[in-house]
């Protein structure tokens, strides 16, 4: 029996440059408007980050499983796939999301939802742009690397 090695990407800063996205939902104190950042309407501010793509592509190709742990909600399944797709991500075995009424900061969520997925995946790594959410994940011993 051959088992799979995974590696887990995260989308916004990862795969995908939202800078564009971010900047126009920022509000006077720099905060972050989540529900302006997070509205299906904007995604075609955003650009693919073909480094990352490539490697993602590279991992698959050598028989690496891919899933995908993103911040973004539920209700944004169908756009972020049609996103991910127009930006050539096209193979991977699953999508987590965040749920619709999750307020947790990235590191607490995804460092739940990766340990959580343990119990049925063997992740090698987990890509990130966030480094409190890498720094949470490494001290919970998962491997992980901060993508700018």
């Amino acid at each position: 029996m051959i088992l799979i090695k995974y590696v887990s990407f995260d989308i916004d800063g990862v795969l995908v440059n939202s800078e564009s996205r971010l900047r126009l939902c920022l509000r006077p104190n720099n905060e972050v408007d989540w529900d302006c950042f997070l509205d299906c309407k904007k995604l075609f501010m955003d650009k693919p980050k073909p480094r990352i793509i490539d490697i993602l592509k590279q991992l698959r190709n050598r028989d690496f499983g891919i899933i995908i742990v993103t911040g973004r909600r539920e209700s944004m399944r169908e756009c972020t796939i049609n996103q991910l797709r127009r930006f050539g991500v096209n193979e991977f075995e699953e999508l987590f999301m965040r749920p619709d009424n999750n307020t947790d900061p990235d590191p607490i969520y995804k460092s739940w939802t990766i340990k959580s997925l343990l119990r049925r995946y063997e992740i090698l790594v987990h890509f990130d742009d966030n480094a409190d959410t890498v720094s949470t994940l490494v001290s919970n011993g998962i491997d992980a690397v901060v993508i700018s």
